[in-house]
């Protein structure tokens, strides 16, 4: 840039005004108009709110409807003694045991960080398993819960699978 165009810049910020007067006041017309917006009455705004209410009222009478139907009066004393330990089987704990002891064999012949990832996951599984069955001691007919219980020892049993078939040695033929 040259010398002459900095000057001219100079000299043309130095002719602008040092203050500029605001217009009008705005204020009194833009409260005007939200008066006359508030005055109005919303037909539209009000039919929404009456349908959310109406189905707000619908939703909580055929949850309750639901409940009833799900559990009857004699269900909650019986369910409310359940423990919701593991199964007691004798096969289910022989087969559990035996995958276990080779779950924890291979798991051996991992990589040190990879070990780390399984048995962090293996945590989280057997901590998500014990916070649901203490919720089902609190809602013992809840079918959610259940489900998720059942699956989480689902997830375990996955997981123990899961590294034994990884790390299978290869078949050779």
């Amino acid at each position: 840039m040259s010398d002459t165009s900095r000057d001219s810049l100079n000299e043309r910020l130095a002719r602008l005004p040092h203050e500029v007067a605001p217009g009008a006041n705005l204020w009194p017309a833009i409260r005007a108009r939200i008066e006359l917006e508030e005055r109005r009455p919303r037909p539209v705004v009000l039919a929404a709110c009456l349908a959310a209410a109406a189905a707000c009222l619908a939703s909580i009478f055929t949850w309750a409807v639901l409940r009833r139907v799900q559990a009857p009066d004699g269900l909650p004393a019986v369910a409310g003694v359940a423990t919701f330990q593991e199964p007691g089987d004798a096969k289910y704990i022989k087969a559990r045991e035996s995958l276990q002891l080779t779950f924890r064999e291979r798991l051996m012949l991992l990589e040190p960080g990879t070990r780390a990832q399984i048995e962090a996951s293996l945590a989280v599984i057997r901590h998500a398993h014990e916070d649901i069955r203490q919720a089902l001691l609190a809602d013992p007919s809840s079918p959610v819960l259940e489900d998720l219980w059942q699956s989480t020892l689902h997830d375990e049993i996955d997981l123990y699978d899961r590294v034994v078939e990884a790390t299978q040695p290869a078949v050779r033929t």
